[in-house]
């Protein structure tokens, strides 16, 4: 785990030393991507000086965020491993620190709450076996809809059925998402014993 951590730190630092000879424009995706980690920062104390309409932009744009970065490091021509690591870290800790504030009004979001450190715990497992996670379209996904049901469980005067449809829909797809980034590291842990058996 040390070393996970110290080899995230080393790429980091390499990575935005590189924008003294690059230039930031390559680096663009990045400081969008990480903006998500400083969003519980923004978002709850907004939220506890009771500016409510302002959190759900807030919200808004930072979920706005994760759909434009990938498209971006791509379109730019600067998709890195690191950036796919960053991607994963920064949503788990938008996600997280944006939901336990819900769950006082919402309880059931515990559920979803649950499920985000569940994939987290399972990518963590299989990057420390250096299978390389990856995001892919369920991930995605399950990502759009927790943001809805996050922004709709931050609006007042909205009816909590509505929460409620969304955070069973956030349900399923996390769910789909866990199989899926599970079955992803059980492939790639075959691939590697038939790899060596060779």
């Amino acid at each position: 785990m040390k070393e996970v951590i110290k080899e995230f730190i080393r790429e980091f630092k390499e990575q935005f030393s590189s924008i003294k000879k690059d230039g930031i424009k390559k680096q663009i995706p990045n400081i969008l991507t990480l903006s998500r980690a400083l969003a519980p920062i923004v978002v709850i104390p907004t939220i506890l000086l009771g500016r409510l309409d302002i959190a759900i932009v807030e919200l808004i744009l930072f979920a706005i965020s994760d759909f434009i970065d990938g498209r971006l490091a791509r379109k730019l021509n600067c998709v890195t491993d690191f950036g796919v690591k960053l991607d994963a870290i920064c949503d788990k800790l938008f996600a997280l620190a944006v939901i336990i504030p819900a769950i006082i009004k919402y309880p059931i979001l515990l559920i979803n709450l649950f499920l985000e450190v569940c994939i987290s715990y399972i990518n963590l497992m299989s990057e420390l076996k250096n299978n390389h996670p990856k995001s892919n379209f369920i991930g995605k996904t399950k990502t759009f809809f927790l943001s809805i049901t996050l922004i709709l469980s931050y609006m007042n005067n909205i009816d909590s059925v509505y929460v409620l449809i969304f955070s069973v829909v956030t349900f399923a797809f996390q769910i789909w998402a866990f199989i899926k980034y599970r079955e992803s590291d059980i492939n790639k842990d075959k691939k590697k014993r038939t790899y060596r058996k060779r």
